[in-house]
């Protein structure tokens, strides 16, 4: 017996999805959690104002940076912070953060 199967009756759809034999959508690369190997970082670099900065290298200087002042000695000046001794603890100040700098007045 022929059945007639008629557009939108249940019976003319599986009632289990079929599996997708082919697919249309990309598939998601999976990719290795490694850090890349040609990674480059920049900064900034003012020449003259790292050099003014080095000259007074075991100096005690005001340095004041966007968010308020610090008075110590000046430890040492590297590419991107300067390592200043306050009251004994270390504080590196990244250079990008210092407004100006001053030689602090002896008492």
């Amino acid at each position: 017996m022929n059945r007639y199967v008629y557009y939108g009756y249940p019976q003319a759809y599986p009632s289990f999805p079929t599996p997708p034999y082919y697919r249309n959508e990309d598939l998601q690369r999976r990719e290795s959690l490694v850090l890349p190997k040609n990674m480059m970082y920049t900064t900034i670099v003012e020449p003259k104002f790292t050099e003014h900065l080095t000259k007074h290298i075991g100096m005690k200087i005001v340095v004041t940076t966007i968010v308020g002042k610090l008075i110590g000695t000046l430890d040492n000046v590297f590419i991107d912070h300067i390592a200043l001794a306050v009251d004994g603890k270390l504080h590196h100040v990244r250079l990008s953060e210092i407004v100006y700098f001053e030689k602090a007045e002896e008492k």
